[in-house]
Order: structure tokens, then sequence, then C-alpha cells
């Protein structure tokens, strides 16, 4: 009698309790929210930088940032817990993480943009552009890194590239201002006739412009210990050839309707007061040439001032006019700029 041969069977894997993991990757959403988010959101926050911009324009950048800051925190914040919420049922162990590194990211491109923008260069940022490539660059870090280091190594380059940024920024705006100050000083030195400086310590230059075509030169006084209440007040100082003076001069003025321009004349010097908001003098203080000094108070959209005006004498102040000696004019624009 013969036996049949035993069929062979397949080992079986001892049975440990556990079934097969169904928990799903955090790839795919990390990739589309490091692709997608930071463009969208820049977008949209820089056409509301735009509007805010128009709408505050006389307020002043104060109110601006009154507006946009928390319009922008609230973006950022609403997209980071919903990045938090969409990666934490899947296979990241610490799912606060990744989300971290597109805020900073998306904050790091706001304020990289606007300190360019504040330095003056010229040159305008587009704020997508900065937080996508801040974005992409700390994910990509982070995606490198391990469970442990890999949100340091991510914020670490993003800061390292911010850094730059602002290295960059901040080297181009000293280079352009140098640049001002060189044209300006060689117009100066080009200029071919007495310049007028105010000689009183307790002002001092910071502004200077040169009119080549209207044979003018413009230099902006402020207060050397200027208070909170007259910042932004100053004093206007323009030089101008006794042959160039037309209607609008203030010795015109005075001779035609000097009551009305409410004029004085205090030997040399003549004064005249605005009703109170603006005071002007004029003095010959070189031959054939007049020296033009006026007060300058900023004002808002509706015409009222936002600085007090100090307390001071403008025939005082006009009798301390003179001609600049040579290679003062070029003093002042260095000190002015």
């Amino acid at each position: 009698m013969s036996i049949p041969p035993e069929t062979p069977t397949t080992p079986q894997a001892p049975d440990d309790g556990t079934a097969p993991s169904t928990t799903k990757s955090s790839v795919g959403p990390k990739i589309w929210f490091a692709a997608l988010y930071p463009p969208v959101a820049g977008a949209a926050l820089m056409f509301v930088a735009g509007f805010l911009a128009l709408a505050t324009l006389s307020e002043g950048v104060a109110m601006f940032a009154v507006f946009f800051v928390p319009a922008a925190l609230l973006v950022i914040a609403g997209v980071h817990l919903w990045i938090k919420r969409s990666v934490e049922d899947r296979d990241d162990p610490r799912p606060w993480q990744f989300p971290t590194v597109l805020s900073t990211a998306m904050v790091a491109g706001i304020f990289v943009t606007g300190f360019t923008f504040a330095l003056g260069t010229g040159i305008i940022l587009p704020l997508p552009l900065v937080c996508s490539g801040l974005s992409v660059l700390g994910a990509l870090v982070f995606a490198l890194g391990t469970v442990r280091n890999r949100l340091l190594l991510a914020l670490g380059a993003i800061l390292g590239v911010v850094l730059l940024l602002m290295s960059m920024a901040g080297l181009l705006a000293a280079w352009q201002q140098h640049e001002r100050e060189e044209e300006l000083s060689q117009e100066v030195s080009a200029f071919g006739h007495p310049i007028a400086v105010l000689d009183d310590a307790g002002w001092e230059p910071a502004e200077m412009w040169v009119d080549q075509e209207a044979s003018r030169v413009s230099i902006a006084y402020e207060l050397a210990d200027s208070s909170r209440a007259t910042d932004g007040f100053q004093l206007r100082l323009e030089t101008v050839s006794m042959q160039d003076l037309n209607d609008s001069s203030l010795y015109d003025q005075c001779e035609s309707d000097p009551d009305e321009n409410g004029c004085e004349e205090h030997g040399d010097i003549v004064v005249a007061d605005r009703s109170g908001w603006s005071e002007e003098a004029a003095t010959e203080f070189t031959d054939g040439y007049v020296a033009e000094l006026s007060t300058d108070v900023p004002t808002d959209e509706g015409g009222d001032a936002q600085a007090e005006a100090p307390d001071f004498d403008m025939v005082e102040l006009a009798a301390q006019i003179r001609a600049a000696e040579p290679g003062e004019a070029e003093e002042i624009v260095d000190q002015a700029h």
C-alpha cells in the first residue's frame, strides 16, 4: 500500500497581533503647501498692502502697519493651523514643525520685502517670489534633516538667507547714498555763485538741493535739539541772485502790498508773517545775492499742522545768514546727507 506524498505547506509568519499600517504619508500635503501657499498668500498680501498704502497715504507708516500687520498675522496663523491639522493624521511624528517652517518663511519674506522698501533703494522685491523662495528652501532643508535637527536646520537656513538679503540691500542703499552725495558735491562745487548758510548753533542742516537751471541752492535746517512736538518742523534757506528775483519773491510782494503780506522792515531784513501759519524773511547777504528764509511746517491731508513751531525770532535768525566759506557747502552736503 503506497502512501500519497504530502503537499508542501507555505510557512506562515507568526501572528504578533499587529495589523498592516494604514497611516498615510505626509509628503504629498507638504509638497502642495510648500509650492502653492507662499505664492498665493504672498500675492494676496501684496494686493492688501497696495490697497492699504493708498488708503493710509496721508496717515503715515504707523497707520499702515496698524491695518497690515493684523491682516498678515491672520492669514499666516490660519494657514498654519490648516497645515498642522492636515499632517496630524499622517506619518509625521511632530506635525507642528513643518507649519512652523512655512510660517517663519512667510514672516521673513514680509520683513525682508518691507526692509528693502524702507531703505529707499528703488527696488521693490516681489513678495510672492520672496516668500516662495524662503519656503521652498526651508522645506528642502527640513526634508533632508532628521526628526531631531530638521527644524533648527530649516529655520537656520531661512535666517541665513534673510541676513544675506538684508546685507545686500544695506550695501546697495549705502552705495546709492554715496553716489547721491558725490553728485550733489560736484553740483555744489560747480555752482558759480555764493551760497547762503545759517550760522546758528541751534539749527543744523538736514537736506540740500541744487537747481542749476534756476541758479538756486536750498538748504533745510532743523532744530539741533528737536522735541517730539517740533519734530518735522524745518527752516528753508534759499540762495537766489537779485537778477533772478520774480513776482513771487518776498521783496516784490512786500513792495507791492506790504500790509496784505504782513511785511516789516528791520534794516536790511524784510520779514513777512503769513497770518501766523508761515513766516518768511529775506536779506541781501552779499552783493547781488538774496537769502530767503521761510518756515516749513508738515501738514496732513486737511491742511492741519503736524508739528509745533519752536520759539525763535525770525529777524535774529535772518541776521545770522552769511555766505558760505570755501569748502563749507561741501561739508554741509556730507553733514546733511
